[in-house]
């Protein structure tokens, strides 16, 4: 085996988060969390990598200790050897090992990026999952009981969407109130035409004359007729029996006389016949007056259950308003307490998803490059240590070329004159120290 080292390199990708992983099918990676590190993040990963700790491990797995000697000098010697680089502009690490052995080189960049993946899930893991469902536990114990008092509330205050019957109720409210206004107008001015009925009623007689006859009295005159007749031939009778100043014969001619007298007056007398019927005009305003009298007593009833009606609405109403409040405070608890119990519970389920990865060592760790067994040794090259003894002997000698141009020192009291304005009276030569 040859005398050089090996070096073996990895590059490891680094994200901010680990991949989502889809467990239902309402799941979906979120895909606005940032992928890539800032450089804060990137050193405490290659801190990670670099702790000691890790290297103590490294150390132990790979045997690099000799025997007899101190772990601490190889731990030592393991963070001098071990090349962490962080890419620029970039969520990468660069690391590199060289060692004598090629299977050891890779060897025990394996076992860094173990101890690495390690260190890594131990920093981040999550350590709430225990926490996280004890409170969606509790979340949900008093989500429960907020849900019973809720149905317990709505049951005795007969509420199921309170906003919806307030709204109904108002609506139906105000459709009563306005049909009582349009029934008392039309009660109002159902008075008024009773009043103006009765007024036209009181001014017509209930039935009119139809027909007027006027006849004399024919039965009367014939029946005086008749006894006159009569009456004459009795004073015919008395006359041929009593003498003409007799008693009986003077009292039937007294008859007689008073008969042509009532003849008389009769064949003078009229009899009136008259036919009347029903007023029509007055017997239609009796009809309206009826009808008028049957829709003011039905507008009054349609008030009245109107009146029932609305003051049982404003009732509901009032229990309404009286019961916002509480009801309002029930539904905002349980509101939050279901907003507490699904974030508790959807924490829960990503500490336990994350405790799963973490117990399958998987992390938001990829390894761009494995480690490789080398096939050949490092090239040592004297290009690069004599560029940069050149490169400082040229810097040395362009800063003292300055500092001899630039410099605060004046060598000539001409020099001190100028640079001073003081008159220089005497000058004392250097004393230098000689070999």
């Amino acid at each position: 085996m040859s005398g050089g080292k090996y070096e073996s390199q990895m590059t490891l990708l680094v994200r901010a988060n680990r991949a989502e992983i889809v467990v239902t099918p309402g799941q979906t990676a979120d895909n606005t969390r940032p992928l890539g590190l800032n450089e804060g993040q990137i050193a405490t990963e290659v801190q990670l990598i670099t702790s000691r700790s890790s290297l103590r491990q490294v150390v132990e797995r790979c045997k690099l200790a000799e025997p007899g000697a101190e772990t601490d000098l190889a731990v030592e010697a393991l963070g001098r050897d071990l090349k962490v680089t962080p890419m620029p502009k970039a969520s990468m690490i660069e690391v590199r090992y060289s060692h004598s052995d090629p299977k050891k080189a890779a060897e025990v960049l394996r076992e860094v990026l173990a101890t690495y993946t390690d260190q890594h899930l131990r920093v981040h893991k999550g350590a709430g999952t225990d926490f996280f469902q004890q409170q969606s536990g509790d979340q949900a114990t008093r989500l429960r009981e907020a849900q019973q008092r809720l149905a317990a509330f709505q049951r005795d205050t007969k509420i199921v969407m309170l906003a919806e019957q307030k709204s109904l109720n108002l609506r139906r409210l105000m459709e009563l109130e306005s049909n009582e206004r349009e029934s008392r107008v039309a009660l109002q001015e159902g008075q008024q035409r009773i009043t103006a009925l009765q007024q036209m009623a009181a001014s017509l007689s209930p039935r009119i004359t139809t027909q007027v006859r006027k006849s004399p009295n024919n039965f009367l005159v014939e029946r005086l007729n008749t006894m006159l007749v009569e009456l004459e031939n009795k004073r015919t009778d008395l006359l041929s029996k009593f003498r003409s100043d007799d008693r009986l014969v003077r009292q039937v001619e007294q008859q007689i006389a008073d008969t042509r007298t009532t003849l008389d007056r009769a064949t003078k007398m009229e009899s009136t016949e008259q036919a009347s019927d029903v007023n029509p005009l007055r017997q239609s305003l009796d009809g309206d007056l009826a009808r008028a009298r049957m829709t003011q007593n039905g507008l009054k009833a349609r008030i009245q259950a109107l009146g029932v009606e609305i003051s049982s609405y404003k009732q509901e109403i009032a229990k309404l308003e009286q019961a916002t409040a509480p009801y309002t405070d029930l539904v905002r608890e349980v509101k939050t307490l279901e907003d507490n119990y699904q974030l508790y519970a959807r924490k829960w389920e990503e500490s336990r998803i994350a405790d799963a990865l973490d117990r399958q060592k998987i992390a938001n760790i990829t390894v761009v490059e494995q480690p490789e067994v080398p096939s050949a040794p490092m090239h040592r090259s004297l290009i690069m240590p004599i560029g940069t003894v050149l490169l400082g002997l040229c810097l040395i000698l362009f800063a003292a070329v300055l500092t001899g141009l630039h410099g605060q020192e004046l060598h000539t009291p001409q020099a001190i004159f100028e640079a001073s304005g003081i008159q220089v009276l005497a000058t004392l030569p250097e004393m230098r120290r000689t070999r």
